[in-house]
């Protein structure tokens, strides 16, 4: 896992035109094209790495370095965050995503935080039993379709 760099620009406007990560990822934006994330680059993502308030990382392959996805700590407190992630339709399947949230537990604890937040829609499994599989656990359901969980230190 590493700060997002120019060179995923492609890879990352790629990755969000996939249909699992439209519905499930909860991006803030209709549509990504390689120059809004170099826009994003230089402008939100850098402003919220500089106040500590936003971390926009890319999960990377560790022999090669390349672009596998995203996992993003947002509304970022002195004792929490909550973090969302998704993972190229091309690198599913390769355990990527829990791998990811490991190292994302131990940055949270570098930074000191005390919890991790997710949310995850009801009618994406897959994304709740990999939050509770390196140790989140359900603590409540916001509406009939998101998953609340947490990860205390």
């Amino acid at each position: 896992m590493r700060v997002m760099s120019h060179a995923d620009a492609e890879a990352y406007a790629s990755g969000t035109d996939d249909a699992l990560v439209r519905r499930f990822a909860h991006l803030p934006l209709e549509k990504y094209t390689p120059q809004v994330v170099h826009n994003l680059i230089q402008g939100a993502i850098a402003d919220g790495l500089r106040d500590g308030t936003l971390a926009v990382l890319t999960i990377s392959d560790a022999s090669s370095d390349s672009f596998l996805g995203s996992l993003v700590f947002f509304d970022v407190t002195s004792g929490d965050a909550e973090i969302g992630y998704w993972v190229a339709p091309e690198h599913r399947g390769r355990r990527v995503s829990g791998r990811a949230l490991m190292l994302a537990m131990e940055i949270g604890r570098k930074l000191g935080l005390k919890k991790l937040r997710a949310r995850t829609v009801q009618n994406n499994p897959a994304s709740g039993k990999v939050l509770l599989g390196v140790g989140f656990e359900q603590v409540g359901i916001l509406c009939r379709r998101l998953l609340r969980l947490a990860k205390p230190k």
